[in-house]
């Protein structure tokens, strides 16, 4: 069974995606059925509105096994739009410690850098291109860096 409670703030509710803090607990049990392999964890998320245009934001976790990739997680960045309903620009750096408990000892700290583009095709479909770089990949560590490539699509109706 997997449990969690968040606790937020939002500058208004005409802003909660712009402005808003939360902290987030988490629990999953045992669970030989589901895969899952018993943990905890916390989250932090700030993200904040500013000028009608940048939108900095921090973010991070600590996990206590859970089969989590990471055992500790940082990331900063920015959102920056022109204006709203317009194209998004994002662009954010991560650190991460590789959960021990998922992967085994002696892994090194996995960086990332991540930059994407969300360009609105319609007011029902948006399409985002992105680029990524991996250094130290927790997945692949007979791997330096690793470079990825993404196209995502969101439909809205």
């Amino acid at each position: 069974m997997f449990s969690s409670l968040e606790i937020g703030w939002a500058s208004s509710q005409g802003r909660i995606y712009q402005d808003n803090t939360h902290v987030t607990l988490w629990h999953v049990d045992d669970s030989v059925d589901a895969g899952a392999v018993e943990g905890w964890g916390v989250a932090f998320s700030h993200i904040r509105h500013i000028d009608d245009h940048w939108m900095p934001f921090v973010r991070g976790g600590y996990a206590d096994d859970g089969g989590s990739l990471l055992q500790k997680s940082v990331s900063v960045g920015f959102l920056y739009q022109d204006q709203p309903g317009a194209d998004l620009l994002g662009v954010g750096v991560n650190w991460g410690e590789p959960n021990e408990s998922s992967f085994g000892s002696g892994l090194r700290d996995q960086y990332t850098v991540e930059a994407f583009y969300r360009i609105p095709v319609t007011q029902q479909l948006a399409v985002t291109p992105s680029i990524g770089y991996i250094k130290n990949p927790a997945l692949n560590p007979d791997e330096d860096a690793l470079w990825v490539f993404g196209l995502r699509a969101r439909l809205a109706f």
